[in-house]
C-alpha cells in the first residue's frame, strides 16, 4: 500500500479526473460511502447503527463534503445524526435545523450525548494553524473524551490540525480512536507526534485505479504485502531447502546476542543455524541453543588473521551471514570484521552470502573513515538512532520525527546499502529510493536484545532466498506483529527479547 505526500495526493486526484473522468464529486461520494462502511464494520460485535448518537463536525472544504456523505449513509443505516457546520455555526439535529439562539446549548447537548464524534473539519491539504473557534470546539470534545472514555472519535482523512506531510500537530488536535484516510496513507501518519494521534488506521477506497498508485516509491508494510513475500514450504523440503545461516556474534560480556539472533533466524524458518564462537564460549551456547551447529574460532587473543580465516573457510554454502550483535569493539575484533568484509567483496555475486551488519558490527565500522566503501554489494545495515548517529559522524538522529526519512533515503543512496533505520516506525530504504515504513509501533520493543532478534529474523529470511528488501521488510513487520501479540498478554512493559522468539512463527501464521 503506497504512502503519499500532500502533493502526490493532489496529483493523483487531478490525474483521476484527467484520465478517468473521476471528478471530485465522484471521489467524494466514493470516499463517504467507503468511510461509512468502515465505521459500520468497526462497531463492536452484536451492535448495530440503530439509535447510535453521532455528531459530525463539518468543515468548509472537501473534507467537510466527505463528512456529509458519511453522515447521509449512517443516517440511512439507522444512526441518530447531528451535523455542526463549523463555518456557518449551524447545527442540524436529526434533520431539524436549530435556531442560532439555541445552537450553543444544543451543540453542548449533542457533544454530551454522542456515542461517536466524527471529525471532518480539515483534511489533507490543510497546513495552517487552527482558528481559535475551531480550537475551542475541538478542546470541548477532548474534555468530553476525558470524562467519557467510551466516546469514540473518528477522524475523516486525518485528525484536524495534523500536518499530512510532517506529522506536526496543532495543540487542539484530537487523538482519534479511528482514522479513516482515503486512497493511500499520508506520510505524516508515520512520524511523531502525528503518529500518536491516528489511533487505528483504515484506508478507504475512493475508486482510483490501482495502476495510478503503483509507481509511487514509498510503501506501508501490511499483512498482505508481507504474507505475499513469505517463502512457500513444500512438502518435499529438507533443511537445505531453507538455507544455512552463519552468525559471528556474541562475546564474554554479551553472550545473549548470538543466542537471540540465532534463535530468531531459526524461528523465522531458516534451515540450519551456525554460530561462530570460541571454545571458551561454546558451553554457553551449546547448553542454551540445542539446535545450533558451531564453528570453533581461535580465542580473541589469537591473531585476527587466524580468527578470520577459520570463519571464511566455513562460509561456503551459507546463504546469509550476520556480523555484529554482542561482538564488542576490540581492535582484534575490528580486524576480523575487516578481513571478512574484504573476502566477501572478492567473491562473485552468486557465491557471496547475503550480509547483515548490526550493533557492534556498525559501531566498529563507524570508527573508520569512508567505512561504507568496505561493504560488499547489497549489504543490509540495521542501526538504531544512536548507531545511526555514530555512522553519521556524531549526528543526533531522531527515533521518530520526519527528519529520519530524508536522512535514511540520502544515506542509503550515499552508502549503497539497504538501510533499516530502527525506531518507533522503522524505515527501510534502498539506494534506488524504494522506501517502506512500518506503521506498527510498540514500546514493548524498547528493551535490550530486541534488535538482535530483528537482525536474526532478517538473516533467516535471506537464507530462504528473499531479496534484501523483502527480507528486511518482512522481518521488521513480523517483529512488531509478534510484539503486539505478546503485549496482548503481558502489556507494554516487562517483555524480554527472548519472549518474542516463540511468537515469531505465530506472527507468520497470523498474517498468512
Amino acid at each position: 500500500m503506497q504512502i503519499v505526500t500532500v502533493a502526490e495526493m493532489r496529483e493523483l486526484e487531478a490525474q483521476a479526473e484527467r484520465q478517468y473522468g473521476l471528478t471530485s464529486h465522484i471521489l467524494m461520494q466514493n470516499a463517504g460511502k467507503s468511510a461509512a462502511d468502515i465505521i459500520e464494520r468497526y462497531l463492536p460485535p452484536h451492535h448495530t447503527m440503530n439509535g447510535l448518537e453521532m455528531l459530525f463536525l463539518i468543515g468548509p472544504g472537501n473534507n467537510g463534503g466527505d463528512g456529509l456523505v458519511v453522515a447521509h449513509h449512517l443516517e440511512q443505516a439507522g444512526a441518530f445524526v447531528s451535523i455542526y457546520r463549523w463555518k456557518e455555526h449551524k447545527l442540524t439535529v436529526r434533520g431539524e435545523d436549530i435556531s442560532a439562539s439555541n445552537t450553543a446549548a444544543e451543540l453542548e447537548s449533542a457533544i454530551q450525548s454522542a456515542d461517536y464524534v466524527i471529525d471532518s473539519l480539515l483534511g489533507t491539504g490543510n497546513s495552517r494553524p487552527l482558528t481559535e473557534d475551531m480550537r475551542n470546539l475541538l478542546e470541548r470534545v477532548c474534555k468530553e473524551k476525558e470524562q467519557r472514555s467510551a466516546l469514540c472519535i473518528v477522524a475523516i482523512d486525518l485528525p484536524s490540525g495534523l500536518n499530512a506531510d510532517t506529522g506536526a500537530v496543532d495543540p487542539a488536535t484530537l487523538h482519534a480512536d479511528i482514522t479513516i484516510t482515503f486512497a493511500c496513507p499520508k506520510q505524516g501518519f508515520f512520524f511523531f507526534p502525528g503518529r500518536d494521534y491516528i489511533g487505528t488506521l483504515y484506508v478507504g477506497d475512493i475508486g482510483l485505479p490501482a495502476e495510478m498508485v503503483q509507481p509511487l516509491q514509498t510503501e506501508m508494510l501490511t499483512d498482505d504485502l508481507v504474507a505475499a513475500l513469505l517463502p512457500h514450504r513444500p512438502l518435499n523440503s529438507n533443511k537445505g531447502t531453507f538455507g544455512k545461516v552463519m552468525l559471528f556474534c556474541g562475546s564474554p560480556p554479551y553472550p545473549g546476542s548470538a543466542f537471540l539472533a540465532g534463535s530468531a533466524a531459526g524461528r523465522v524458518g531458516a534451515g540450519l543455524i551456525t554460530l561462530a564462537v570460541t571454545e571458551k564460549m561454546l558451553p554457553i551456547y551449546a547448553s542454551a541453543f540445542h539446535e545450533a551447529t558451531f564453528v570453533i574460532l581461535p580465542e580473541e587473543q589469537a591473531q585476527s588473521f587466524d580468527r578470520a580465516q577459520v570463519l571464511i573457510e566455513h562460509l561456503a554454502g551459507y546463504r546469509a551471514l550476520l556480523l555484529g550483535p554482542g561482538l564488542g569493539q576490540s581492535a582484534n575484533t575490528r580486524e576480523v570484521l575487516l578481513e571478512v568484509l574484504e573476502h566477501l567483496r572478492s567473491l562473485p555475486d552468486e557465491q557471496r552470502p547475503h550480509l547483515v551488519i548490526d550493533a557492534d558490527g556498525l559501531n566498529n565500522l563507524s570508527a573508520l573513515e569512508h567505512w561504507w566503501t568496505l561493504l560488499p554489494k547489497s549489504t543490509i545495515i540495521t542501526p538504531h538512532p544512536g548507531e545511526m548517529g555514530r555512522l553519521c559522524n556524531g549526528l543526533k538522529v531522531s527515533g521518530g520525527d520526519i527528519e529520519r526519512l530524508e536522512l535514511a533515503r540520502n544515506k542509503a543512496k550515499e552508502w549503497q546499502v539497504i538501510l533499516v533505520l530502527k525506531g518507533a516506525c522503522t524505515i527501510i530504504t534502498t539506494p534506488d529510493d524504494r522506501t517502506r515504513i512500518n506503521f506498527l509501533a510498540n514500546p514493548a520493543l524498547a528493551s535490550a536484545g530486541t534488535g538482535d532478534v530483528l537482525a536474526g529474523m532478517i538473516v533467516g529470511l535471506l537464507a530462504q532466498e528473499l531479496s534484501p528488501l523483502e527480507a528486511a521488510s518482512s522481518a521488521v513487520y513480523l517483529h512488531t506483529v509478534a510484539a503486539d501479540m505478546l503485549s496482548e498478554q503481558l502489556g507494554k512493559a516487562g517483555m524480554l527479547a527472548s519472549d518474542l522468539l516463540s511468537h515469531i512463527p505465530r506472527a507468520m501464521v497470523k498474517i498468512g
